[in-house]
């Protein structure tokens, strides 16, 4: 579950990145390199934040069903990644989103930081 941990709060740190990349360019001066830019941007999010959602998706069930230590705040995180995914850049815009996506990402990690040292050897 913790490398499970691990790659959701990666995952939502780099969406809540590329959002806010999007978020820089679109305040941009210049509209003819804003749309460029807005383009490349694009075709690189697109595919991530679907992968990032099935992840997301995933990492919700497995908790939910397994209920091993620190599954409260990794379905947290997700529940809270949910939203952004779908709702939020509409609403909010993309600099609270991703905002939001950064507050997904401390939850789904913020296990790894209460785990005991014995938790983190290898039985051998």
């Amino acid at each position: 579950m913790r490398i499970l941990s691990i790659l959701c709060g990666l995952a939502f740190a780099v969406m809540a990145g590329f959002l806010l990349a999007c978020s820089t360019v679109a305040a941009s001066a210049q509209p003819a390199l804003r749309a460029i830019d807005l383009a490349m941007l694009d075709k690189i999010l697109g595919p991530l934040s679907w992968l990032t959602l099935a992840l997301a998706l995933l990492g919700a069930g497995l908790a939910l069903r397994s209920r091993c230590e620190g599954w409260v705040p990794l379905v947290a995180g997700c529940a809270t990644f949910v939203p952004c995914h779908f709702v939020l850049p509409h609403v909010a815009g993309l600099a609270g989103t991703a905002l939001l996506c950064l507050t997904a990402a401390a939850l789904a990690l913020s296990p790894l930081t209460r785990m005991p040292i014995s938790y983190w050897r290898v039985a051998g």
